[in-house]
């Protein structure tokens, strides 16, 4: 996505000041919550650790370190170690965005133009930036400290197809099926017979697999759980032997099903956290109180001014429709009752990965290997806002034994999602959500603890996925790859490395003329400076066709990053230059638009 790096060019002179860096960072020490002095000089290994934990779906406001009532307790301590990234980007939707962590690379010059649940809109075009899997122009970290000597790691969700994570440098690896995008967070029941749901044409059960193998769940299985435990498991069976370890936990929560084991839903007594009622006084009510604590967290300026989250964009697929900008005094009994609940369980699903967080990091600190460890958590994409809420479907196929009953929200057999308007309120203070290229569905939550744990303010810098490459590989001393790796040809890393940033010697990463573009599904945007330009398409809302802009609008996003005011009749210059930059960026991509969604503007346009 974005500004082609000179990470190669420059590699030889970056080198000695990664070094300088990353000793200063090491000389630093501090411990994360309560414990303090945990962890201490116990680890062998000279060279550093890295732990990338990859949330889903989870909103910029949805943990309690960016002003959530959700309780996140190791995270807020994990960033009271490290530094909160305020400004941090993804891409709109999850494998665009996960193509991009691990290869550092656009996500469409590694294939995966759109993801792979999508591709058939693609059908008429040969062009191989849209078939929807991780292809051979795109090198892994993985495979690249791999070969610099790390161990390396992965449990979780994969979601990119192409050859898997083995195929892609991974040591050891549990993960779901590799192009699935959703399945059930709980093993499936006895007896199970694999069918799809009709309404929503999702698979609720997906098969897994451990090092390329596929494998049968245990009875108590629950995803966040599990993933957590393979990779402590992974990084224990070989510690101690001198060798640094890479460690990818990418959950599958909060992705629809929104589901969570029943001790986080039941508010009975040993219940981790309860979030009984929290919910009952609504959209607004909760949006404006994580307003405020963003606010006093100092996450947005006090004058900031927020997006009014009630943006109409569709109705529910494939039935009557429910206008997603329903104000909650205007929903029935039945229907505010349905939408507290779905937040509950969202809530329950968050803190339960809070808590499996929480084990990873009191597990590196009991082999001694904390402070010697980078860890960098951040979601994939905006909250998702899919519009299924107040009642959520039911499903006709038996196989699938779909209970969408109000008592059975969250457990097994359930698949409820966040609607529109819980996604706003994760969203806050921003413009729509997942999918859109507005500051909703690609400005995240990102927490980075440095080896030796050097505690920062947070930072308001820009940044982005692909600095993620650059950065581990300044980290760890490895150089980037060359054009070529094996007999292919690659893709080059795009972005630059945080590092400076992320040890206090630097205020920015990028620089002012800097020019970042990106587009998936036709929804696309370009920015340089303190402008911003989006286009927001037709494509898969139809319902509300007449409702969303189709022309580009220009925001200043230095002054209005809430993206309440199209300026863009006032600049005209201004939109005149992003759209040449937009042109050359829809070029050397080679972008083109989805066959099917009628209306769409020319992609170059």
């Amino acid at each position: 996505m974005r500004e082609i790096s000179r990470v190669r060019a420059a590699w030889r002179q970056l080198l000695p000041i990664a070094a300088c860096l990353l000793l200063a960072a090491c000389g630093q020490s501090s411990s994360i919550g309560d414990d303090a002095g945990s962890g201490h000089g116990g680890s062998a290994n000279a060279r550093p650790n890295v732990v990338v934990i990859l949330a889903d779906d989870v909103g910029y406001s949805d943990i309690s370190a960016f002003g959530s009532e959700i309780q996140t307790p190791n995270l807020d301590a994990l960033a009271r170690a490290g530094q909160i990234l305020t400004n941090f980007h993804t891409t709109p939707l999850c494998a665009t965005s996960r193509v991009e962590l691990l290869t550092g690379a656009d996500h469409h010059l590694v294939g995966m133009g759109e993801m792979g649940s999508m591709k058939l809109l693609y059908t008429g075009a040969s062009n191989p930036n849209y078939a929807g899997q991780f292809d051979p122009r795109g090198l892994s970290i993985a495979q690249m400290l791999k070969d610099a000597g790390y161990h390396t790691y992965m449990a979780g969700k994969w979601g990119i197809g192409g050859v898997g994570p083995q195929g892609e440098g991974f040591e050891h690896a549990f993960y779901l099926d590799p192009n699935a995008d959703y399945a059930s967070n709980f093993a499936p029941p006895a007896g199970y017979k694999p069918g799809l749901a009709t309404n929503p044409p999702y698979p609720v059960y997906e098969p897994h697999y451990e090092d390329g193998q596929e494998v049968s769940l245990p009875d108590d299985y629950f995803s966040s759980d599990y993933y957590a435990d393979k990779l402590m498991q992974y990084i224990g069976a070989a510690h101690g032997d001198g060798k640094p370890f890479f460690a990818y936990l990418p959950f599958q929560a909060t992705h629809f099903p929104l589901q969570a084991p029943a001790k986080y839903l039941d508010c009975t007594q040993g219940t981790p956290k309860c979030y009984k009622s929290v919910y009952d006084a609504g959209y607004d009510a909760i949006r404006d109180a994580r307003l405020q604590r963003m606010k006093d967290l100092g996450i947005i300026p006090q004058d900031f001014k927020p997006s009014p989250g009630d943006e109409v964009t569709m109705t529910r697929f494939g039935q009557p429709g429910v206008l997603t900008n329903t104000p909650w005094s205007a929903l029935t009994a039945a229907q505010q009752t349905s939408e507290a609940r779905l937040m509950e369980v969202y809530a329950a699903m968050l803190t339960n990965l809070d808590d499996n967080v929480g084990r990873l990091i009191a597990y590196l600190k009991s082999i001694g290997e904390y402070d010697n460890t980078m860890i960098v958590f951040f979601s994939d994409n905006g909250a998702d806002g899919m519009g299924y809420g107040f009642i959520p479907f039911v499903d006709s196929n038996l196989n699938l034994d779909i209970d969408n009953s109000l008592a059975n929200y969250g457990r097994q057999g359930s698949f409820i999602f966040r609607s529109t308007r819980w996604a706003e309120v994760g969203t806050a203070p921003f413009r729509l959500f997942k999918s859109f290229p507005s500051e909703g569905g690609i400005s995240v939550p990102t927490i980075v603890k440095m080896p030796g744990g050097q505690s920062l303010a947070p930072s308001g810098a820009y940044a982005q996925l692909t600095d993620i490459v650059p950065t581990v590989l300044a980290l760890t001393g490895v150089a980037p790859p060359d054009s070529e790796y094996d007999g292919r040809s690659l893709s080059p890393i795009e972005g630059t490395s945080l590092l400076p940033l992320l040890t206090g010697r630097a205020s920015a990463a990028h620089t002012d003329d800097a020019v970042f573009a990106d587009e998936v599904a036709a929804q696309r945007y370009v920015r340089q400076g303190p402008w911003k330009m989006t286009r927001i398409a037709n494509a898969f809302f139809p319902s509300a066709a007449l409702l969303l802009p189709r022309q580009w609008q220009l925001y200043n996003i230095d002054t209005d990053r809430g993206e309440t005011t199209d300026v863009a009749a006032d600049n005209p210059e201004e939109v005149q230059k992003l759209t040449q930059a937009w042109a050359q960026y829809v070029e050397r991509v080679d972008a083109i638009n989805p066959t099917v969604p009628p209306q769409l503007i020319p992609i170059g346009q």
